[in-house]
């Protein structure tokens, strides 16, 4: 019987109600909607736009180890960007490996650079038991590659989603190029 988990999408399973704050939004409001909604990460947007996100641990991390006051530092301080991504068509499997490769638990769903969802390491599992396997040799192969240099074609698993560090403009497709993230018309 084959495995019908491996010719999934991301569509079927994603979440598709993402909760959303401006990036201007002290990381104390984002932590207290975090808790009133019960989840562990918000989407940091701009008019729309998808910038990044904020997980538990990043606050742990970024504000509460540092000694920051949460009420007067903002979400874009804290938030982890450029934000990763995927298509609803995405196959699971591939999401799975994303995820595993950069250390990562959420990945935000955009269709046609719109936020349409996000998926979860917890929605994976509730929907699919059986690819923790799948899981498991993505980060085995993930921690015998993190002593080697990271081979370029590696990044081009990742999308990344943001502001382009050198015009500043929006774009869905971000590369890593020489330490800075580029837009596709930058890169050129």
């Amino acid at each position: 019987m084959s495995d019908p988990s491996h010719s999934m999408s991301v569509r079927e399973i994603m979440s598709v109600n993402v909760v959303t704050m401006p990036p201007d939004a002290s990381v104390h409001a984002v932590a207290h909607s975090m808790n009133e909604m019960d989840i562990g990460s918000i989407i940091i947007s701009d008019e729309g736009r998808p910038l990044g996100i904020i997980t538990e641990s990043d606050i742990v991390r970024r504000v509460v180890s540092e000694d920051k006051d949460p009420k007067k530092t903002q979400a874009k301080d804290v938030m982890s960007s450029p934000l990763v991504h995927v298509t609803p068509d995405t196959p699971l499997t591939e999401a799975m490996r994303i995820m595993a490769h950069g250390n990562i638990r959420r990945v935000a769903v955009l269709k046609n650079n719109s936020l349409a969802g996000i998926i979860t390491s917890r929605d994976i599992l509730r929907w699919s038991p059986e690819l923790i396997n799948v899981l498991m040799e993505s980060l085995r192969l993930r921690s015998d590659t993190a002593t080697r240099v990271e081979d370029e074609d590696e990044d081009e698993l990742i999308a990344y989603g943001g502001v382009c560090d050198s015009c500043g403009e929006y774009s869905t497709e971000l590369a890593l190029s020489d330490g800075r993230y580029l837009c596709d018309e930058c890169r050129s």
